[in-house]
């Protein structure tokens, strides 16, 4: 990889964060066997391994369950912030926070981070770099318009380089289609279709290294949109009953892509030999 060509790798995650607009946080995938059991079996039947990006602050009364994930299937543990607070996605407390709690759960520090909703900004990603993360996945080079909107548009698709200070950090990107950067997010192939995206695969590239996630309410989420307000409920409620399937269906396409499944910390440390642009700022204008 010292030429700068990278291999085709794919890693998949998921961010175990509560079940969506739950007012009880419930995370309904890891109290129910059959459900994570189903899951299981489809990573296995497949062997995908699974990053798992867990809110800290729940990650105590799960403990048991992320056990038995791990004695199911090849599975690393990462930081989904500390409390999926939106309003501080990265900053330094929730950051250290995160850091410290899952230190006490693992008995090991974390190597990963993801912001929630993949929200972020230059000081929150030297927030993780400073904190001692050796890679993070909290940017997703597309546009956004909601209330968690953010334009990316101009930061790379593939993974870089973040520098702060003489601290570095490994930043691999959500994948994106090129030309339309649609995320390769499982809620938006469950909105636009399996086929559709099969379609846009067929005509459209995707990076060398490709980054795909899910939530666990991805996989039921027909059962808790009463709780989703306004038209997300209904963009939700677009093969709801479909999320396994759909899921398998990404990865297998994937597959004929010609991509490896691997862990997202394995990825990593592939990676490290690998000849990466460095970026300083998220900013438009860039130091590299």
């Amino acid at each position: 990889m010292t030429d700068g060509k990278l291999p085709k790798i794919a890693c998949l995650s998921i961010d175990v964060e509560p079940d969506l607009r739950c007012p009880d946080q419930r995370i309904r995938l890891l109290e129910d066997d059959t459900r994570l059991d189903a899951l299981c079996s489809l990573l296995r039947r497949n062997n995908v391994p699974l990053t798992c990006f867990v809110v800290m602050k729940h990650a105590a009364r799960h403990a048991r369950v992320f056990t038995s994930l791990a004695n199911k299937v090849e599975a690393e543990f990462a930081v989904h912030s500390f409390s999926h607070d939106q309003r501080s996605p990265a900053t330094a407390e929730e950051v250290g926070r995160s850091w410290d709690t899952y230190c006490d759960l693992w008995n090991r520090p974390p190597r990963g981070y993801r912001s929630p909703n993949c929200v972020i900004d230059t000081q929150g990603l030297r927030n993780i770099v400073d904190r001692g993360f050796v890679y993070d996945s909290s940017i997703v080079p597309s546009i956004r318009f909601d209330q968690y909107s953010y334009n990316n548009l101009y930061l790379p698709t593939e993974p870089y380089v973040f520098s702060s200070a003489e601290k570095h950090i490994l930043e691999f990107p959500i994948a994106c289609f090129g030309g339309i950067r649609l995320p390769l997010v499982l809620s938006y192939v469950k909105l636009f279709g399996l086929r559709a995206v099969q379609a846009a695969n067929s005509v459209l590239t995707l990076p060398q290294v490709a980054a795909v996630y899910f939530h666990p309410y991805d996989l039921y989420v027909g059962e808790i949109a009463d709780n989703i307000p306004g038209w997300k409920k209904y963009a939700h409620l677009r093969n709801a009953g479909n999320g396994l399937r759909i899921l398998e269906g990404l990865i297998e396409m994937l597959k004929e892509n010609g991509y490896q499944f691997m862990l997202m910390e394995s990825a990593a440390e592939k990676l490290r030999a690998a000849n990466l642009p460095v970026l300083s700022s998220l900013d438009s204008k860039q130091s590299r």
